[in-house]
């Protein structure tokens, strides 16, 4: 049975809900909650965590969902501990995480790439000794302010009129997630790369 340990990253704590800077831990949370893989906190692991079994088209996928609660820019050191509990390579490994080189409403889908400034991937791959070879789906967050207002940005809560449109970017987010597991990353990319996701 294939094993998948799939990271959303944000921030730990209520205030940090529905900001640009949690949509991985959004998309995380909506992809647990249609397959009933909940999180429980454990500390040594420096995460939330559940693990369930998944059938897809007749495999059983072993899937292990995970929410650091490190902070940002300190990931990488809760998933270095999953990975070596759970015995499992970076290869096995999906990071799921905001982008503000990306438009709201564009995702993409990437392997073996830099973190290009995204301080989560960045401390992910400098605990990976500077592996890059694991899976990231990227969702979209922009247009980015830049600069100085940018950490403003980031922190800030989605507007009201923005609603519509991140709920729909989570849904396909998950559909996204669904085909990295079943198919692979490049049918993936194919799908989801190019798509325009608009408001419901």
């Amino acid at each position: 049975m294939q094993s998948k340990l799939i990271i959303g990253l944000g921030n730990p704590g209520v205030e940090h809900d529905n900001t640009p800077h949690n949509v991985g831990f959004a998309a995380l949370d909506a992809f647990g909650e249609k397959y009933q893989i909940s999180g429980k906190q454990e500390d040594k692991l420096l995460c939330w965590y559940g693990r369930g079994k998944v059938n897809f088209d007749k495999n059983d996928f072993d899937l292990i969902l995970a929410w650091p609660t490190t902070f940002m820019n300190n990931s990488g050191e809760a998933v270095v501990k999953l990975l070596h509990w759970f015995k499992l390579e970076a290869a096995d490994l999906i990071v799921v995480h905001d982008d503000t080189a990306l438009n709201l409403g564009k995702i993409r889908i990437c392997y073996n790439s830099s973190s290009a400034g995204h301080h989560g991937v960045e401390s992910i791959i400098q605990m990976l000794s500077g592996n890059q070879e694991f899976t990231r789906l990227r969702i979209g967050i922009g247009p980015d302010p830049g600069g100085d207002k940018r950490k403003d940005y980031v922190l800030n809560k989605f507007k009201s009129n923005e609603e519509g449109l991140i709920e729909n970017v989570i849904k396909v987010s998950v559909e996204a997630l669904e085909t990295i597991i079943t198919k692979d990353t490049g049918e993936a990319m194919n799908k989801f790369n190019g798509m325009e996701i608009v408001s419901k």
